[in-house]
């Protein structure tokens, strides 16, 4: 199963993901703020395997927690999520990042498959 880290400001999505994700058997570390996931980021000693980030954050735009995601993990698959359409090409990202857009509202058994694709891909 994979290591998952989720980042939305949204509370009670935040705990059903993190309930979901659990049930499913993946190890999940949520964060309310960008600023804690990167924290989570930083002191972690495993690895994530996904990163599921709200694009829109009081702390820091979705664009710069994405940067800072990569930065510290350019292997990591990313899963942008948010309640406006966006184009995830347009984001600029750099090349050789797996990243794909999950549209809200959605329920759980769409982020699993989400997921599971970013992991086979």
């Amino acid at each position: 199963m994979a290591r998952i880290l989720i980042v939305d400001d949204e509370i009670a999505l935040l705990k059903l993901l993190e309930t979901y994700l659990l049930r499913q058997g993946h190890t999940v570390v949520s964060c309310a703020t960008a600023t804690e996931g990167l924290v989570a980021m930083d002191g972690g000693v495993a690895l994530f395997d996904v990163a599921v980030l709200d694009h829109w954050l009081p702390d820091m735009s979705g664009i710069d927690l994405i940067r800072g995601v990569i930065e510290r993990q350019p292997s990591i698959r990313i899963l942008v999520s948010s309640g406006s359409l966006m184009d995830i090409e347009g984001l600029g990202l750099p090349g050789g990042i797996h990243a794909t857009f999950l549209q809200k509202p959605y329920v759980p058994k769409m982020l699993a498959e989400t997921i599971g694709m970013l992991l086979r891909n």
